[in-house]
């Protein structure tokens, strides 16, 4: 008889424990991951490297989007989507319902 269950994991625990404002600050840093690696994606799938200025950005701006620094301003990343054949859609989302309260779209073209 094998019984299987979830193995124990302590980071699982620490994360249970955060107070409301680390929690935030958690999904903020999962989110800014999150973005962080689509960009990278997305250059990798166009053959691009940091280094090819198409976006009119130097290739240290580029890294900086590439390493999930939650700061990041909103002109330069869509700048950089701009270059890419991307652009930014931001949907304000009610947390208890699920609904859409309203969307809008960052582009230059």
């Amino acid at each position: 008889m094998s019984e299987t269950t979830k193995p124990y994991n302590e980071i699982d625990d620490y994360i249970a424990a955060f107070s409301d404002e680390e929690r935030q600050e958690y999904v903020a840093a999962e989110t800014a991951l999150d973005l962080a690696s689509i960009l990278y994606q997305i250059r990798q799938e166009q053959g691009l490297t940091q280094r090819k200025e198409r976006a009119g950005l130097k290739q240290q701006a580029i890294s900086r989007l590439e390493k999930a620094a939650s700061n990041m301003q909103l002109g330069t990343l869509q700048r950089y989507l701009d270059a890419l054949g991307y652009h930014i859609e931001i949907s304000v989302i009610d947390n208890r319902t699920g609904n859409i309260a309203g969307k809008t779209s960052l582009s230059h073209t």
